[in-house]
């Protein structure tokens, strides 16, 4: 199979499992849910379709950012969005340790952490894939810092 359909029935699975995670809270959780008005995770297709417009827009601006940029921009762009996710995992990861959320059942709680880590993947994924690959030399200009060019 190729990698990079390998790499997106990951983050289908992925998605799917999240998804299925955050749509499944106990009793407490959806009470929770149906208080505080989280209309996108109240159930199964919500969810869905809320994580995989997270991770398709990621996705999207990850393959533009790697297309259209060159490697220095590419790789700052990468190290901030990385960041932005780590960042959204520590929030979680916090919240969810007070006592109100931590009763709302370990799938929801999981399915909570798991979206910012998919986020994080994907961003080090394209990270390490620009790092990689060698930006292509301009002759033109090695040219003519050498000298051999005809003034």
């Amino acid at each position: 199979m190729n990698r990079k359909w390998s790499s997106l029935l990951l983050l289908l699975v992925l998605s799917v499992t999240d998804a299925y995670l955050l749509a499944h809270p106990n009793l407490i959780g959806k009470i929770g849910v149906l208080v505080y008005k989280h209309h996108y995770i109240r159930n199964f297709p919500r969810a869905l379709l809320t994580v995989m417009i997270v991770v398709g827009v990621s996705l999207a601006v990850c393959e533009l950012v790697y297309r259209f940029t060159q490697k220095k921009t590419a790789i700052f762009s990468y190290l901030v969005l990385t960041g932005v996710a780590l960042f959204w995992f520590m929030y979680v990861f916090v919240t969810f340790s007070s006592f109100s959320y931590r009763i709302t059942g370990k799938s929801f709680i999981y399915g909570a952490h798991l979206l910012p880590v998919i986020l994080a993947g994907l961003n080090l994924r394209y990270l390490i894939k620009r790092i990689l690959v060698k930006e292509p030399v301009n002759d033109a200009l090695t040219e003519g810092k050498s000298g051999s060019g005809v003034v």
